[in-house]
């Protein structure tokens, strides 16, 4: 075992092997895991629109612009997206491949950190169980921004790493990470803003910080943070900015000119604004949010965390190049750790950047396992088992509740009790690589089972049904318009974006007419719309009142004066609640 390791953790291997194992992790799920609600629709149907109008500035959501996020992902996805299959295939996997590169970039990027902090075995280690682990797999196999947000942040803090460790007298390395720095700084703020500013500025600042104290007795602290800042200053050197500059600013004022100066107000002031002074849409959460968390998101990691928190502790007391190793892996994680439990804001996904140093502390906790006291060990089984139980859980409830079968639940649980129990075993004996290798196993049958078989053949994906409904039924006239008062994206997406989203009452008010007999009929507005494609959700249609007598007038009307219907069942998993949906063709048939 020891000289397969010594192998694979060899010069480039481990980062390739981190990829691979990110790539795989990744794809587990991508082609079998329909579209999801909301972001993930939003962003495909926006890249679609994207393609289908040549305009690569503006983001647009069916006929609204859609200013929240900048255009980053939009020009990788298309490019994905034509290369591939092409926009009218609308295949959700296509847009989900720069996702996949961003979680191989992620790993990559782990297994070369804590390579050059501590050591060949380390960054195989940190890069296996960053591509394994549940949150970064989940990311890689959905179509919006984190997962490339990860891979660019954490190849920008490794290049920070690594300007750190230049020697002072190699000023063209110095000033060449740098640049590398600002580049991919200029990238991440063309995917998701400000994040990655954010983490290059607090794991900068917190280092300075964490040298500065640690030789504080040599001259004082204010002494010892000139010492320390001085290795940032080839980040002055004038063509990192530019570089920057000329990343970002084409689009943004492209877009500016554009939205009419829109788009900066809007993600500005509507989107980033509210999550940072409340829980924006109600993504609210106490401090502490993202610790509780851990067990769930880290997994199967944590089971190495306390190990490698108790290492980090040991190494910052004896003091040497384990002490710089544990400041670098504190400066680049807990700072944006910290930030993201203080906002109110919270979705899990937020702390993503902050994993590849995590995952160094835990590789950290491998590599010292059997020095490792048996109180940290426990505490990182605990963590360990808490996860296991509860996704285990989380697939039980899949399966019974929402109709997945009861055989790939049983094949699942078998394979991760078996591996759970493979991995507590072995830690005990000591053997840290064979504990990796179980925690790497089952992170990917995690998202081989969960992702790629149980939630897909769940009911909670009505949209898909419904489009294939549609095409069974051939219940859309050709370049009829269509209709629904089902308006979730993952709809619009699936059926090729030229959705007219519609609330029922609207609808009832449009069509409907009182009747001479008493009731209601539909009026000539509905008879000049002209053959359409109507489908109702009926989840949505009011329970009492006036509104409810005109909802179930219209719905009867549709049922017997239109050409074909059908209807399908599911579970609408954004509002938390079972829906029904009819979808009517009208006008004469064929």
């Amino acid at each position: 075992m020891k000289q397969v390791l010594d192998r694979l953790s060899a010069g480039w291997r481990s980062a390739l092997v981190a990829g691979l194992v990110a790539a795989l992790a990744g794809l587990l799920g991508v082609f079998t895991l329909p579209v999801l609600d909301r972001d993930e629709a939003r962003y495909a149907q926006a890249t679609a629109q994207m393609l289908q109008t040549g305009d690569f500035v503006r983001i647009t959501f069916l006929d609204e612009d859609r200013n929240k996020k900048p255009v980053g992902i939009h020009w990788m996805q298309s490019a994905a997206v034509a290369a591939t299959t092409g926009e009218a295939v609308r295949e959700i996997w296509a847009y989900r491949l720069p996702s996949v590169l961003g979680a191989i970039l992620a790993a990559i990027a782990a297994a070369l950190m804590a390579g050059r902090l501590l050591g060949a075995r380390a960054g195989l280690y940190a890069g296996t169980l960053m591509g394994a682990t549940v949150l970064m797999g989940a990311e890689a196999g959905i179509a919006k921004t984190d997962a490339m947000l990860a891979g660019a942040t954490a190849m920008a803090l490794y290049a920070l790493l690594r300007l750190r460790l230049s020697e002072p007298g190699d000023r063209r390395g110095r000033r060449s990470w740098a640049v590398l720095v600002w580049a991919l700084l200029g990238l991440g703020v063309l995917i998701k803003g400000p994040v990655t500013p954010l983490a290059i500025g607090l794991g900068a600042a917190g280092l300075v910080m964490l040298e500065a104290w640690a030789s504080r007795a040599d001259g004082g602290l204010i002494a010892g943070v000139q010492r320390s800042i001085a290795w940032l200053k080839p980040m002055a050197f004038w063509p990192g900015p530019v570089v920057a500059a000329l990343i970002i600013l084409p689009w943004l004022i492209s877009v500016q000119i554009a939205t009419d100066g829109a788009f900066l107000r809007e993600a500005l002031g509507d989107d980033l604004g509210p999550k940072l002074v409340s829980g924006d849409e109600g993504h609210w959460g106490p401090p502490g949010y993202h610790l509780l968390a851990l067990p769930l998101t880290l997994f199967p990691a944590a089971l190495f965390l306390p190990a490698g928190a108790a290492a980090v502790r040991r190494a910052l007391r004896s003091g040497g190049s384990g002490a710089l190793a544990a400041r670098v892996l504190i400066a680049f994680s807990v700072p944006l750790w910290v930030m993201f439990e203080l906002l109110p804001t919270k979705l899990p996904h937020y702390v993503l950047v902050a994993f590849p140093a995590i995952m160094g502390v835990c590789a950290w906790g491998a590599l010292e396992w059997e020095r490792t006291r048996v109180i940290w060990k426990a505490a990182g089984i605990t963590l360990s088992l808490v996860g296991v139980a509860v996704w285990a859980g989380a697939f039980a409830w899949l399966t019974f509740v929402h109709d997945s079968p009861v055989v790939m639940l049983a094949l699942v649980l078998a394979a991760i009790a078996v591996l759970t129990a493979l991995q507590i075993v072995i830690a005990f004996k000591r053997q840290a690589a064979g504990a990796v290798l179980a925690a790497v196993a089952l992170g990917l049958v995690w998202h081989g089972g969960g992702r790629g078989m149980i939630a897909p053949s769940t009911d909670a994906f009505p949209a898909l049904e419904a489009a294939r409904l549609v095409a069974a039924e051939d219940l859309r006239p050709a370049g009829a318009p269509l209709i629904s008062t089902y308006t979730e994206p993952s709809l619009v997406f699936s059926l090729g974006g030229e959705v007219r989203l519609a609330d029922i009452n609207d609808l009832a008010d449009a069509w409907l007419a009182p009747a001479q007999a008493g009731g209601y009929a539909l009026s000539q507005a509905y008879h000049a719309e002209g053959p359409a494609l109507v489908i109702i959700d009926h989840s949505r249609v009011p329970g009492e009142g006036e509104a409810a007598v005109r909802a179930q007038a219209l719905i009867g009307a549709l049922q017997t004066d239109t050409c074909r219907s059908g209807a399908v069942q599911g579970y609408n998993y954004s509002r938390g609640r079972p829906v029904r949906l009819t979808a009517h063709r009208t006008g004469p048939c064929d």
